[in-house]
């Protein structure tokens, strides 16, 4: 599978040392939503739809978001599952909101 959307948006504000740049999970998708092109989280949703609809394992679902995404975040430090934090993200897309 790929997610050339996801890779760019994820990979980019949620890289290994994103915690060095932004305070919060919330302050980075705000700075994401800010500066990225609405074609590029909107496709971004679709493929959060995607990989969500996936018959993944959770280890593999949570290995392809980590190191084939690039997304180093980890939902469970605010208390939501990845697939619920996904759902999140994907919403922040469609609505253009934190």
């Amino acid at each position: 599978m790929e997610f050339p959307a996801l890779t760019h948006l994820l990979g980019c504000y949620f890289h290994q040392d994103w915690p060095e740049e932004y305070s919060d999970s919330s302050e980075a998708l705000t700075d994401m939503l800010k500066h990225e092109p609405q074609s590029t989280l909107l496709a971004g949703a679709r493929e959060i739809e995607v990989l969500l609809a996936s018959k993944l394992s959770k280890e593999d679902f949570e290995h392809l978001v980590t190191w084939e995404i690039g997304c180093f975040f980890a939902p469970d430090s605010e208390g939501v599952s990845l697939a619920e934090w996904l759902s999140n993200i994907r919403h922040a897309f469609l609505c253009g909101q934190s």
